[in-house]
């Protein structure tokens, strides 16, 4: 895991490079959805910085040989000190809605494996009316150590961040003593619940379908 001191010290050099990143990329927050928009090459370009400026803390993802272009990593960059994967999310003006974080079947497998222990989310807020006041809000946490404020789309296989009460309730200082027990049941409450929600829902699209079939009989 990513120590406190450590994740003020990410924080910091983002905060140095993400004004250069939104100007590079001509971030106009007048447009639809500027996040949507302008998210993924504002987050390629801050990866890059990173990496380069800091090439013994930083890592890009690393590729697996033979597994093709491997596009949709879980992870957007690698804290080397710890081997830590770092999800970066860029959004404008956020606060209300549920985005997407990861797949359950990677956060629960991979977890399960050991081939990670943590997983950080790092969520970079952009406001602003215009080009020249834009600001930004940073979040970076473990997601595990946050696992009440996920929603799981069973259907999707998404897990999601209700940014609503997660925003309210952040604290960048948190520190977390679980067990991977714990986390694993946890996991296992949200799978379960998930899965008897998308029943339900299933159940009530069936029934609606017959209604109409049965017109025909």
């Amino acid at each position: 895991m990513i120590s406190i001191q450590d994740q003020k010290f990410i924080k910091s050099v983002v905060k140095k490079y993400i004004q250069e990143c939104l100007i590079e990329c001509g971030f106009d927050p007048t447009i639809k959805e500027p996040g949507h928009t302008y998210g993924e090459n504002i987050e390629e370009k801050l990866v890059n910085k990173l990496v380069s400026k800091y090439p013994d803390k930083f890592s890009p993802p690393i590729k697996t040989k033979g597994k093709g272009k491997q596009t949709r990593k879980m992870e957007d960059l690698i804290w080397i000190p710890t081997n830590d994967f770092i999800n970066i999310k860029l959004g404008y003006e956020k606060g209300g809605g549920q985005p997407n974080m990861v797949s359950f079947t990677r956060l629960l497998e991979k977890y399960h494996s050991g081939e990670i222990d943590s997983y950080y989310i790092f969520i970079i807020d952009v406001s602003g009316k215009t080009k020249q006041s834009l600001t930004t809000k940073l979040y970076l946490f473990n997601l595990y150590h946050y696992l009440n404020y996920l929603n799981y789309n069973y259907g999707t296989g998404q897990v999601m961040l209700k940014e609503k009460q997660f925003f309210s309730e952040y604290d960048s200082n948190k520190y977390v003593d679980n067990t991977k027990k714990n986390i694993m049941l946890q996991l296992k409450e949200i799978e379960n619940d998930a899965f008897i929600s998308h029943q339900k829902l299933k159940e009530i699209q069936h029934q609606k379908r017959q209604e109409i079939f049965n017109d025909y009989c």
